[in-house]
């Protein structure tokens, strides 16, 4: 407990303190809290109060939330989740209820990290089934959304966000996978759309009715998301919904002057294959966007087993086909592997960039800030100038299955490459000897 004139460890007992020192749960000598029990056996009541349902008993299905919470974690690391973290008030309020935790109950709660969180425990101690995918989430948080709107708002809401938002996210899904950012992208469309509409109703004004300086005025009031209020305003002008009313679009992808340059991209690739002083993580993470294009929403999503290694080298599957990893990078990412924690319960993969939360992935948006601050790596140019040097060599529909790419995307940058290839040509016809260094 302290330490002697001697310099020699000395417990509370025997330091003449007075207090008492000896924990009434498990009777050994130690720091007290609230002066009857140690920190552990503190710890472990907390924990049975807050799985204990109106019955008096803790469920099966929360057992492994206790065996997670009291064997998984220690005794100091649990005391902080509960008295701080968010999951643990949400969890509270449903083991209260008295029924079965379901994801149908955790979908009707305010969507946020919260309930995200708990949801991932739940699944990791096997309380709930992993789902097949997080578009499971969007009906049942569709019908919560809608049923906080006027009946106005709502009925005019319901056939975008359920035909056309809804509809193209799991088309999409089905033809590309689904990413762990997909249901985040829709809810936000859905969520834009019903904050202009009711802008509008407390102008007096309808959907109908609405002017350009109308929608101006109300991007202006906002943050830049609100410009995914475009798609909205799209599919209501084809239905005669509303006038032809614009919204610039601040997409840059595929846009010559937002791609990195090839000299800036190689000085970048150089510095995550060479700096041992970086995070391993964002050094295999930032080789794969400047040498493959990917985004960080597909990075996070990779596993070990997404990794193989053979006689002919190390490949990484990206989508269906896998690629052949460069020397350099093969290593890293085969030491990284190394390090990640294998799959610890049922459904839970073993994540190639695994996350705190138990059983998750690193979140993709901070990924992309460490990328960024630790590396100078911005994903957009340095995603536009790996797809263009891939476009050069490689057809479109090869560029699409090799890279986990739309057929779209991929011709998209194929034609951006064939243009600029084009220009350059044009520009040899036309002076020749001003690009001809031998000449002058």
């Amino acid at each position: 407990m302290g330490v002697g004139e001697d310099g020699d460890s000395v417990c509370g007992p025997c330091s003449g303190d007075g207090r008492n020192w000896v924990c009434d749960g498990c009777g050994q000598v130690d720091l007290l809290i609230g002066g009857t029990q140690c920190l552990a056996c503190t710890t472990t009541t907390r924990v049975r109060v807050l799985l204990t349902g109106p019955d008096g008993q803790i469920t099966t299905q929360l057992q492994g939330v206790a065996t997670f919470l009291l064997q998984d974690n220690t005794a100091e690391q649990t005391h902080v989740v509960l008295n701080g973290a968010g999951w643990i008030h949400v969890l509270r309020d449903l083991v209260a209820a008295g029924d079965p935790i379901t994801h149908g109950m955790l979908d009707a709660l305010p969507h946020g990290n919260r309930v995200g969180h708990l949801r991932t425990i739940l699944v990791h101690t096997g309380a709930l089934d992993a789902q097949a995918d997080g578009l499971e989430s969007l009906s049942p948080w569709l019908r919560s959304f809608l049923a906080g709107l006027s009946p106005k708002t709502a009925q005019l809401l319901r056939p975008y966000a359920s035909w056309s938002v809804l509809l193209r996210t799991r088309h999409r899904g089905a033809r590309l996978g689904i990413t762990a950012n997909a249901p985040k992208y829709a809810r936000t469309r859905i969520e834009t759309a019903a904050h202009l509409l009711t802008f509008l109703q407390d102008n007096d004004r309808t959907l109908a009715e609405a002017t350009q300086h109308d929608i101006d005025t109300w991007i202006g009031l906002g943050a830049t998301t609100r410009r995914r209020v475009r798609d909205f305003l799209r599919w209501a002008h084809a239905r005669g919904l509303s006038a032809d009313l614009q919204v610039r679009w601040l997409g840059r992808e595929g846009l010559a002057e937002n791609v990195l340059g090839e000299d800036e991209r190689w000085v970048l690739l150089r510095r995550c294959l060479r700096d041992d002083s970086l995070a391993l993580r964002l050094r295999v993470a930032g080789a794969l966007v400047l040498l493959y294009g990917q985004i960080p929403t597909r990075v996070v999503e990779l596993t070990v087993d997404s990794l193989i290694s053979s006689q002919t080298g190390t490949y990484l599957h990206l989508k269906d086909q896998p690629v052949l990893l460069p020397p350099p990078l093969a290593a890293l990412a085969l030491e990284l592997a190394a390090l990640s924690p294998r799959q610890q319960s049922a459904g839970t993969p073993a994540w190639l960039f695994p996350s705190t939360r138990p059983g998750a992935h690193l979140y993709p948006g901070r990924l992309s800030t460490a990328l960024n601050q630790k590396l100078g790596i911005f994903i957009r140019p340095g995603r536009g100038a790996a797809l263009a040097a891939l476009a050069a060599d490689l057809p479109a529909a090869v560029l699409a299955d090799l890279l986990g790419l739309s057929v779209t995307t991929a011709t998209r940058w194929s034609a951006l490459v064939a243009r600029d290839n084009a220009a350059y040509i044009a520009a040899r016809i036309e002076s020749p000897d001003a690009l001809n260094p031998r000449t002058g």
